[in-house]
């Protein structure tokens, strides 16, 4: 694409304030006083608004425990502000939503010239009473490989946990009536929602139960909330590789260089699963060597990863190549994991065990998996730690396609490997107003200003009106390392 890409996962209530703002108004979140106070972010240059608000973890009874929602508003920078703001919705499962400020500040530039942006950490993450244990969910963990050490984790991690929550109360449906009573609290009469992978999820969960206070949608890699996403998660993973393997035979260059790609793959991944490798490796961030082991799990989960954004394409054929070779140091330099993914495990397996485990027969795993690179193993662990965790509290009929006539701008990568464009084609046909786009070249995790411009155009117009959508024939083709001095660039 001719720009840089950026790599980015019915309780009712009673608002405490409903009062509709006109356009010109002062917006929440600024000069409202005693509610959000003058602060700095990380990322932000700005003074920007934060603050927390109290709401009860059982929402039904409406008394015992409460959470403090975490709070940050991007202020409009405007003259004559307009009182919807945008609210996003983050992904994974969740990620706190006030970590994506720079991202947002950056990106939505324009809308924020007459919009708020709206960021609450939902329920369980962030500075919303997070559900973080030590469980790892590392390929390489002698502990995430032997299912009985797992499962004794996934235990401590729910025993820890029941001390400071009650984890039924920690699903999406709740979560939205949270954000409701933030959005009446601050006084803003409806929301733009933007939602990204399980955050697509959240805002048609928001649309359902609060259809009257949003303005538009916009959802990135979209999840359906009636579909076995797990499930079919090894044949979506392989309909995207078989992508890229197609992909590098398109480009002279790639094909040259490794014309054997997808065979190369294949003898690695079955060598693997007959002999792994132990290969050393220097790690800067703790200064010592260490010795990374390397199956055909290892594998399928390091490329399982590649698959989530174009950029990390860019060294697969080459990695693939040399550890087909017997070079697998490059390989296993990028197999270790750095850094914490910033999603709580306890809220990860609070939403998964309750809305997304549950929509499948697990015994149907090997039969959906059988044939794949992916196989069932990842799959196989979330399904088992589901066993030990607590089910959620979810309304009648939450499966049930949601149905709406709010204009939504549905969009997945043409290569996505979690969330494939017929998923956002799926949810688009219960939506009266919709319109499904799938981004060229794109993964589920990437982003582009050609992304972020149609979701902002689209948002500032209230619509469709004038969406232009011209930036997408422009996208570039993937590109890959041909060189060893191509890799990471």
């Amino acid at each position: 694409m001719g720009s840089k890409r950026m790599v980015l996962t019915a309780v009712l209530m009673l608002p405490l304030s409903l009062g509709a703002l006109a356009e010109g108004s002062k917006p929440p979140g600024r000069g409202v006083a005693g509610k959000l106070k003058p602060c700095h972010v990380p990322g932000v240059d700005e003074e920007v608004r934060c603050g927390t608000y109290e709401v009860y973890e059982n929402r039904a009874a409406r008394k015992g425990r409460k959470i403090g929602l975490n709070i940050v508003v991007l202020p409009a920078k405007g003259q004559k502000v307009i009182a919807d703001p945008l609210v996003f919705l983050a992904g994974g499962g969740v990620a706190p939503a006030t970590s994506y400020a720079p991202f947002l500040n950056e990106s939505y530039a324009n809308l924020r010239r007459q919009r708020d942006i709206l960021l609450v950490d939902q329920r369980g993450t962030g500075g919303s009473n997070p559900l973080e244990c030590d469980l790892t969910t590392d390929p390489t963990s002698a502990e995430y490989r032997d299912e009985g050490r797992f499962l004794a984790a996934v235990r401590r991690c729910r025993s820890e946990l029941e001390k400071k929550a009650d984890l039924r109360y920690y699903t999406t449906p709740i979560a939205m009536d949270d954000l409701d009573e933030v959005r009446g609290w601050l006084g803003y009469p409806r929301l733009n929602l933007f939602g990204v992978s399980y955050g697509s999820t959240a805002a048609m969960v928001y649309v359902r139960q609060h259809p009257e206070r949003v303005r538009t949608v916009a959802l990135q890699g979209v999840v359906p909330i009636d579909v076995p996403v797990w499930l079919e998660a090894p044949r979506s993973s392989q309909q995207a590789l078989d992508q890229i393997f197609a992909a590098c035979a398109r480009q002279p260059g790639c094909h040259d260089a490794f014309p054997e790609f997808a065979n190369e793959f294949s003898s690695l991944l079955k060598r693997l699963a007959e002999k792994p490798v132990k290969v050393k490796v220097s790690t800067p961030e703790a200064g010592q060597e260490v010795e990374v082991p390397i199956d055909d799990e290892v594998l399928r989960f390091f490329v399982t990863r590649m698959l989530y954004s174009a950029s990390r394409l860019h060294d697969l054929p080459f990695l693939v190549h040399l550890a087909d070779q017997g070079d697998y140091q490059p390989l296993a330099g990028r197999v270790v994991l750095k850094g914490d993914s910033g999603i709580p495990k306890g809220i990860y397996l609070s939403i998964v065990c309750s809305e997304i485990i549950p929509l499948f027969d697990p015994d149907a795993l090997p039969a959906a998996a059988a044939g794949t690179y992916m196989g069932g193993f990842r799959v196989g662990r979330d399904v088992s730690a589901c066993r030990e965790w607590v089910r959620g509290w979810l309304p009648p009929g939450f499966w049930t396609p949601v149905k709406s006539n709010v204009p939504v701008l549905a969009m997945n990568g043409a290569i996505d490997h979690i969330t494939p464009p017929r998923y956002g084609e799926h949810v688009a046909q219960s939506l009266a107003h919709a319109r499904h786009l799938a981004l060229p070249n794109r993964g589920h995790n990437d982003t582009d200003p050609c992304v972020n411009g149609m979701i902002e155009g689209f948002m500032i117009a209230g619509g469709f009106a004038g969406l232009d959508t011209s930036c997408l024939a422009k996208t570039e083709d993937l590109s890959f390392a041909l060189k060893r001095d191509e890799l990471g660039k």
